[in-house]
């Protein structure tokens, strides 16, 4: 609507001579006649594609034709082509101040600065627009030219009378030049002319704080946002205040503020609790703290898809997990599911470890997204959860026809090896296993269950080795990996050096894990250390380990000591 409005304002401009063609009807009667047309398509129908074609004509019919250089200046998205423009009108009219502020604002978006000074300069001695002045004053700003930038503001204060915009620029501009003592008088002044505008006694706090008097700016801050409390400015900067002081609990205050005004855009509150959850360790530490922020932010906008994800993300993070889910389920209740909604339902059912509900939605997600292995694999990973190895050879055989690259079929040929290993089936077992090699002969996990079947059942051990040794290259301080390279050393029998591989992995093991320690006994009792072993095989019990491997272990260890003694006897 703003759009049409200003469209309509220059074709009324049009029409009063304001911007009038000073060409003959018979010169100009086909580019007038183009230019008309753009306009009402434009302005009546908001077809900015046909204005564009129609002024683009217009133009080619006459490259001097002014109307149709404006036009086009204000429609073009490209802004090098949209000043190139704007310069065509002004050259055809270099009086005009309605061409002029147009130039130059073009000049600016295309960053051609010192064309933006030179018209902005004939438009601040010409007329009294203080927006002019506004606009020259930042120029000579971004330039460093602050002298001069301030001369503008005293031209405009002489010419225009006090405008408080430009007092506070000036400020801003004294302290960017070291001149906090000339930024704090006039700061001051403002205040005094108008004590109860709270956007001047922000500027103050402002001027307080970059010179570093804390308590100053911290009161005239409260002043300002006693003066208007819906004010978005001087909480905004207030918040950034404490911030810089690291006073991160009244900053969370201050935000937990703007959250409430109404004012303030949806997306810039979305954006502040983007930035108070993005830094980790800040949000961990504040937690108590961000929590009602964002549930506030999800109570006045229930509605708001952004804000239901920042809402739920918070969920997870504060361990509501079941809360969370149940918001994800309410939005899919209704309409098809994103695969990223389905996905995250089903991390939080995988985490819940409940095994029904997220067959549920691993079932709904590969008939939804039937290309996306990632929800294959999961339905595979369920059917060996029940101990359906058949059935997650055939969903893995599914989920080879939509992976992406070499890779992902190298993971899944390897999850298929796996399968048919514990089905005992171990010569598809390993084709499968050289299939994922062929594939990608890095793939450390099938490196890794490949060596160590082959080590289990006595076969090919010095192939073994040399994939459990690559393995642990790729992967050097996995405590799986190198308990597989120790057990290919205990295979093949070099003890020692499957000791010293063993006790690597117990030191990177954080799980405890009772393989580990089962297989650590049985090498140390090759060895001959047989109360060490008994230990280890004890460990291994205490974590979960069968008691009948470690009773039968026990049991064959005792009748070789015996029959050793009895050798001896």
């Amino acid at each position: 609507m703003k759009r049409l409005a200003l469209y309509a304002t220059v074709a009324v401009a049009l029409l009063c001579g304001v911007l009038a063609p000073q060409r003959t009807v018979a010169r100009t009667s086909k580019p007038l006649r183009l230019y008309t047309d753009a306009l009402k398509r434009l302005t009546i129908y908001g077809d900015t594609v046909s204005a564009y074609r129609l002024t683009n004509e217009a133009l080619k019919a006459d490259s001097n034709y002014m109307p149709a250089a404006y036009l086009l200046s204000r429609i073009e998205s490209d802004d090098e082509k949209a000043w190139l423009a704007a310069e065509r009108a002004v050259r055809a009219d270099s009086t005009n101040h309605h061409l002029l502020h147009q130039a130059a604002e073009r000049s600016l978006r295309a960053k051609k600065y010192s064309r933006a000074k030179q018209l902005l300069q004939r438009l601040v001695t010409d007329g009294q627009d203080p927006d002019h002045f506004r606009l020259l004053a930042i120029l000579h700003m971004m330039t460093k030219e602050n002298d001069k930038a301030i001369a503008v503001l005293d031209s405009a204060e002489l010419k225009l009378g006090k405008i408080d915009f430009f007092s506070r620029m000036r400020q801003q501009i004294y302290l960017e030049a070291g001149a906090g003592d000339k930024a704090l008088k006039s700061a001051v002044e403002l205040v005094e002319s108008a004590p109860y505008d709270p956007n001047n006694q922000l500027a103050l706090a402002d001027v307080y704080a970059a010179i570093g008097a804390d308590s100053l700016a911290d009161a005239t801050f409260n002043t300002a946002i006693a003066l208007d409390k819906t004010n978005a400015d001087a909480w905004y900067g207030y918040a950034s205040f404490l911030d810089s002081r690291k006073r991160y609990t009244e900053m969370l205050l201050a935000w937990r503020n703007i959250i409430e005004i109404p004012s303030v855009p949806l997306a810039s509150k979305i954006s502040i609790v983007e930035s108070i959850t993005s830094k980790r360790d800040f949000y961990r530490k504040n937690f108590l703290l961000i929590e009602p922020i964002i549930t506030r932010l999800y109570q006045l906008h229930p509605q708001d898809v952004k804000v239901i994800d920042t809402y739920i993300v918070h969920l997870i993070a504060a361990n509501k997990i079941e809360q969370a889910l149940v918001l994800l389920k309410q939005r899919i209740a209704c309409r098809r599911p994103t695969e990223d909604e389905l996905g995250r339902i089903i991390e939080i059912e995988h985490h819940l470890g409940r095994l029904d509900s997220l067959e549920v939605y691993v079932d709904q997600a590969t008939t939804l997204y039937p290309t996306k292995a990632n929800f294959w694999n999961l339905k595979a990973w369920i059917q060996m959860q029940r101990s359906d190895s058949r059935g997650a050879i055939a969903t893995l055989r599914s989920a080879l026809k939509h992976a992406e690259d070499s890779k992902a079929k190298s993971s899944l040929w390897g999850s298929i090896g796996d399968q048919y290993h514990e089905l005992g089936e171990q010569r598809k077992s390993y084709d499968a296993y050289y299939k994922a090699l062929n594939l990608n002969m890095n793939n450390a996990i099938v490196l890794n269950n490949f060596a160590y079947h082959l080590s289990v059942n006595n076969k090919s051990l010095k192939q073994a080795l040399q994939m459990a040794k690559r393995a642990t290259e790729l992967s050097p301080n996995n405590a799986t990996y190198l308990d597989t390279l120790a057990w290919v050393y205990y295979k093949l029998g070099e003890y020692e050096q499957a000791k010293k591989v063993m006790q690597q992995a117990m030191s990177f093991d954080r799980e405890n894990s009772s393989e580990l320690a089962l297989h650590y006994g049985d090498i140390l009792d090759a060895l001959g250390s047989t109360f060490m072993a008994q230990t280890y095989w004890r460990k291994a019990l205490e974590r979960g380990a069968d008691a009948a491997k470690i009773e039968s272990r026990i049991a064959a260890q005792k009748a070789r000591l015996e029959a050793q003694k009895a050798g001896k006897e």
